[in-house]
């Protein structure tokens, strides 16, 4: 296997104040990448730029509008175009907007981000992104789906729903991207150990992933070595799936 690395290269990021986001920033300019850190948390997301260092940019916004996508492609132009697009920003609409009621309570404004960022800013920024990559005969767009797209939720639905859309968005991606090199690839998690929450969510493993054990396979996908992964979804959820499974099946 190569070594990875990613000298060169210029990866765009969303959700990159904390958490998933922030960690893949970190491991990307470490392997020699500059990174355009996106973010809605305006304090917290230049706090973390600084901290990794001058290839980190900062670019404040929110994923719900088109033209921030715009603004960070434009962003992107001035360093030769993009040739990684990370689409992390998202969540658990129920909790993020504290409405943890069934779906046929929740206000629509809920229902509106549920969707809005979960979905369509992973679409928004894969639009303004790709030309760029098509351009340049190559690049990669990771898209992060969820178990529960598999699984449903009740009261959250609008989660699962679009990470369910995000394994087909997958797909269309990969048709559009793959007689230009652009590859498309979606990696799903289980709980991850972003938020003392995730801990407790079962597993067949009996635990949640540490951020490398998911942050490492999305390297992997992005790196040369996956350069034949393309229009597929890949779960890495300790085993949470089967659990179910075994559950439905007897």
């Amino acid at each position: 296997m190569k070594e990875i690395e990613f000298k060169g290269k210029l990866a765009v990021i969303t959700g990159a104040a904390s958490g998933m986001g922030l960690y893949t920033s970190k491991e990307f300019v470490k392997l020699g990448a500059k990174v355009i850190m996106c973010d809605v948390n305006e304090a917290a997301l230049k706090e973390a730029a600084a901290g990794i260092g001058p290839d980190a940019i900062p670019v404040v916004g929110d994923v719900r509008k088109f033209s921030y996508a715009e603004e960070v492609a434009a962003e992107a132009a001035k360093y030769g175009g993009a040739d990684i697009l990370i689409s992390f920003a998202g969540g658990y609409e129920a909790r993020v907007c504290g409405s943890n009621v069934p779906f046929y309570e929740q206000p629509i404004e809920v229902i509106d981000w549920g969707i809005d960022v979960n979905l369509k800013g992973a679409v928004y920024f894969s639009r303004a992104l790709m030309p760029q990559m098509v351009a340049k005969k190559s690049g990669v767009i990771i898209l992060l789906g969820s178990v529960t797209g598999f699984e449903g939720d009740g009261n959250g639905a609008m989660y699962g729903t679009a990470k369910s859309g995000l394994f087909n968005f997958t797909k269309g991606l990969a048709m559009a991207g793959a007689p230009h090199g652009v590859r498309a690839v979606c990696v799903t998690p289980g709980p991850v150990l972003t938020r003392p929450g995730m801990a407790g969510m079962p597993t067949l493993l009996g635990r949640a992933a540490e951020l490398p054990e998911l942050v490492d396979v999305i390297l992997f996908m992005c790196s040369d070595n996956a350069s034949f992964i393309t229009g597929s979804n890949h779960v890495v959820d300790g085993g949470r799936l089967c659990m179910y499974q075994k559950t439905y099946n007897g």
